[in-house]
């Protein structure tokens, strides 16, 4: 009932016990302390209970198995095959239902519905005396390592702070996969066996020396804690100084250690005559403190020690797998490196030949074909952080929270556009459309952020469109919807194909170019707004569909347009180049009228764009998200927690370690109610501990349990536990028998059976005088374990 109040109801108790818990973010906790604890409890909340109800019933369970496997063939098997249906039914159900639901509505039902899977496995797995004889080892050896390879899972298998997989063979995952596993397990088991030579050391068995061992292990940390804030205070925390302090320390601690025990292991020394101590068959000096070497030589081994692990740790700290970090500005030298390869960006080993094969690490798109084109960027090398991949729509959306972004261009620029509003979650941005305006401004909401584009093919239109932006920043006009928080502009393929035929027209063109350097310089300082300049496409010449395009803008003219761009200087000045040739050119074939190219191709661009936001759009306080902390009590569940209530009252109160499914092998199997066998069941706990068999049917009266065993009819008397016989030879069949005090026998039709028992051993044997492959004697041994 407390489990219930705490956790299955949206009330204050949790939040109220839980007072000293804080809601605000935190690393490791970006939910708030109190809501980390809250998740990390509601998860599994029922299941250290359900655990104890099943070991509570355990004895019951065993004797459940036993008494069915007692019985004639078929009932055993229709008895367990009821019990079995059962539980896999409510299996099935739960592997199509719950099972299948998106992760964070899973979670909210996972305690009520997770020991589904476990006691049905738990069934199937002791289902037959064959399956209850054998163990893996490997489990059982895993299993006393769980603690540590809880650990360790977030310092091998997986880091930054578990957002990446650690990489130690690139391209070869699975390969990797196996030399990371191995060095987890073997990290696992060291750990655990210097766990325990701890405990030994620090928590003797002696509880006089546990306890003063406890008393100098807590009065050394906090020792140590109000050091280390008279170090902060004074501000010495340099690696050196906390290097000094250390050493200095650990010298002082080494003395105290010697000073106290010395004498006591200088005592304890084997002495044979005197002064001698044997030693692998050689004399050798007792130990002498007042050495000089014997003072001196371990704590300057622990100084050097010290120091070589302080670097290593230091170093790995500095450039080591971290929590991953925007990309560094310098990234922006790699941005637009990269190919179009035919791979599956969703399959692992296919993205693995791409490394190998092309030097492929990141994929910005992931195919379901495995023929199609992904864009990859190059691996760079480990020290830039350059570390490159797609951005999904919930990324982009934090990043560009509360942000406006600006396109100003032409169809090119138009296309980036639409490739930002599909990366943002926009599905079908950019469709075509024969009978929507072409050339027109656009302006689309996605959540918080804005994005906009207006349209300006000519360069004297981009230079109209900075300088009103300029104007507008200079007179502090309100803006209708936000200052831009970047502007992506690109053009050159308009102008070089209607005002580019004369030595006029170039020569105002390149005017006009250099305003348009000047004004997004001023933007960029004044503004504060960076500027991001796309490059025109590569031009398929072949698919131009006009005879003025075929004469004024194929790949060769855009070619020296380009040159003309970057001389004026419009590329250096911007804050970051898109390169439209680097993600068009190995994709030429497939423009249609010779300019445009599939929305795939765009996607890559809004990648490498989207990638670059990490350098140009850092967090500000006015753009981070509105923090509402999660309040206890959200993923509480009446219902569900009722059905929990029913399933551990019938535990409880019938007995039964599968919470009620036990029972149904009564309908057709008499004598195996769980309810109905925990006196006999527990008995065997009762002798063993020596506590009174009060209440007990068997108390006084000695019971007679008849045997059939190849038709023949045998017997044993007894009284006490239950025990097992096997009879028979190369064929066990399962029977019962009880304990007396006194030997006893009975008749059988084919002469006399003797029951020889100990009360004191779980062996016995029955000599059964007669003709027949039965009558030897037979070795008994009781079965106590499912």
């Amino acid at each position: 009932c407390l489990i219930f109040a705490f956790w299955d109801i949206d009330s204050p108790i949790w939040k109220s016990v839980h007072f000293f818990l804080g809601e605000t973010p935190v690393l490791g906790a970006t939910g708030g302390t109190m809501w980390e604890w809250y998740f990390r409890t509601t998860l599994d909340h029922w299941s250290t209970f359900l655990g104890m109800l099943f070991a509570l019933n355990y004895p019951i369970t065993s004797l459940w198995y036993r008494k069915l496997e007692a019985q004639p063939r078929r009932l055993e098997w229709l008895g367990k095959g009821i019990v079995g249906v059962a539980l896999f039914g409510c299996f099935l159900a739960w592997v199509i239902g719950p099972f299948q639901r998106p992760k964070f509505e899973y979670n909210r039902t996972n305690a009520y519905f997770g020991f589904i899977p476990l006691i049905t496995y738990i069934y199937f797995r002791n289902l037959t005396p064959a399956l209850r004889e054998y163990s893996l080892d490997l489990l059982h050896q895993i299993g006393k390592t769980t603690l540590e390879t809880y650990l360790m899972q977030h310092h091998i298998w997986l880091t930054s702070n578990a957002k990446s997989l650690l990489t130690l063979i690139p391209g070869w995952p699975r390969v990797n996969m196996l030399l990371v596993t191995l060095i987890y397990f073997f990290t696992s088991r060291r750990l655990y066996k210097l766990t325990l030579y701890l405990r030994g050391m620090l928590l003797p068995d002696s509880r006089g020396a546990c306890i003063r061992s406890l008393g100098c292990l807590f009065g050394s940390i906090i020792g140590f804690y109000e050091m280390a804030l008279i170090l902060r205070s004074y501000g010495y925390t340099s690696l050196t100084f906390v290097a000094i302090v250390c050493v200095v320390c650990g010298m002082v601690l080494y003395r105290i250690v010697i000073d106290a025990s010395w004498d006591q292991y200088q005592m304890s020394s084997p002495d044979l005559d005197g002064d001698q101590i044997p030693i692998v068959g050689a004399e050798c000096e007792k130990p002498k403190f007042n050495r000089s070497i014997t003072r001196i030589a371990p704590p300057l081994f622990g100084a050097v020690a010290l120091f070589v692990l302080g670097f290593t740790w230091h170093g790995m700290a500095e450039y080591g797998a971290g929590k991953i970090q925007p990309l560094p500005a310098h990234c922006s030298l790699f941005a637009n490196d990269g190919q179009w390869i035919r791979v599956d960006g969703c399959n692992e080993a296919i993205r693995a030949e791409a490394y190998r094969k092309y030097d492929a690490a990141g994929f910005s798109t992931c195919g379901s074909s495995g023929g199609s084109y992904i864009w990859a960027w190059n691996a760079t090398d480990p020290s830039t952080y350059c570390r490159f991949a797609r951005r999904d729509s919930k990324q982009l959306k934090k990043t560009l929270h509360k942000r406006r972004l600006l396109f100003i261009g032409d169809s090119m620029t138009r296309n980036m556009y639409h490739a930002m509003l599909r990366a943002l979650g926009v599905k079908g941005s950019g469709a075509y459309d024969a009978t929507g305006p072409k050339h027109a401004d656009i302006s689309n909401e996605v959540g918080t952020v804005n994005v906009d584009f207006q349209w300006a093919p000519f360069a004297s239109d981009q230079l109209e469109a900075f300088r009103s932006l300029n104007q507008k920043l200079a007179e502090g006009t309100e803006w209708e919807r936000g200052f831009p928080d970047l502007i992506v502009v690109g053009g050159g393929a308009w102008d070089r194909l209607h005002r580019f035929s004369t030595e006029e027209d170039q020569a105002t063109l390149k005017v006009t170019l250099r305003e348009l350097k000047r004004g997004i310089g001023t933007m960029i300082q004044e503004g504060g707004a960076p500027v991001a300049w796309l490059v025109p496409t590569t031009v398929n010449d072949q698919a131009l569909n006009t005879e003025e395009k075929r004469d004024h803008m194929t790949e060769m003219d855009m070619e020296d347009m380009r040159g003309i761009y970057a001389d004026i200087g419009l590329l250096s000045v911007s804050s970051f180049v898109v390169e439209g040739p680097a993600f068009s050119r190995a994709r030429v074939k497939e423009s249609y009228d010779g300019v445009h190219y599939p929305s795939q191709v765009y996607d890559a661009g809004a990648q490498i764009l989207s990638n670059s936001f990490d350098w140009l759009l850092p967090e500000r306080e006015d753009t981070a998200e509105d923090f509402v902390p999660m309040q206890p009590g959200m993923m509480a569940s009446p219902y569900f927690g009722l059905m929990m209530l029913c399933f551990v009252f019938v535990s409880l109160f019938l007995f039964d370690g599968f919470m009620g499914f036990s029972c149904l092998a009564s309908i057709c199997v008499s004598g195996v109610l769980p309810h109905d066998l925990y006196e006999e069941a527990f008995t065997a706990l009762r002798n063993k501990a020596n506590l009174p068999l009060e209440g007990l049917s068997s108390q006084g009266q000695p019971k007679k349990t008849a045997f059939a065993s190849k038709g023949r009819t045998r017997s044993c008397i007894g009284f006490g536990a239950r025990r097992e016989f096997r009879w028979g030879k190369g064929k066990s069949n399962y029977a019962e028998y009880t304990i007396e005090h006194e030997r006893g026998h009975t008749k059988t039709p084919h002469g006399q059976t003797s029951a020889i028992i100990d009360e004191h051993f779980d062996t016995g044997t029955c000599v059964a005088n007669g003709a027949g492959s039965g009558d030897e004697a037979q070795s008994v041994r009781s079965r106590r374990s499912v």
